[in-house]
């Protein structure tokens, strides 16, 4: 896995690539749970990883209300969330597990 801080795709097979670059800002993979009761934030060993589940149909809810609350949270949480969606729309699994890396 690189160094490089973001948030990837954890599922083997869809590969390694970063999703979404780290901001710099404060906001974090697991304030989606949090803030938009969507997904579940589920255990790492490492704690310098946050890792969160989130189904397709989450992750298009997702979406809904980052446009809906893009005003109303950090650019970079709003970033977050559509790099998270447009990820999955060009798949078809129904459960992604995203990780992200500090």
């Amino acid at each position: 896995m690189s160094a490089e801080p973001g948030v990837r795709c954890v599922e083997p097979d869809l590969g390694d690539a970063p999703i979404h670059r780290d901001q710099g800002g404060d906001y974090a993979l697991d304030d989606i749970p949090e803030l938009f009761n969507l997904g579940r934030v589920e255990s790492a060993a490492d704690d310098e990883v946050v890792r969160v589940a989130l189904s397709a149909d989450e992750i298009r809810e997702l979406k809904v209300m980052a446009d809906a609350y893009s005003f109303d949270f950090e650019v970079g949480l709003i970033d977050l969330c559509v790099d998270l969606y447009r990820f999955a729309s060009e798949r078809r699994e129904k459960r992604f597990l995203f990780e992200q890396t500090f």
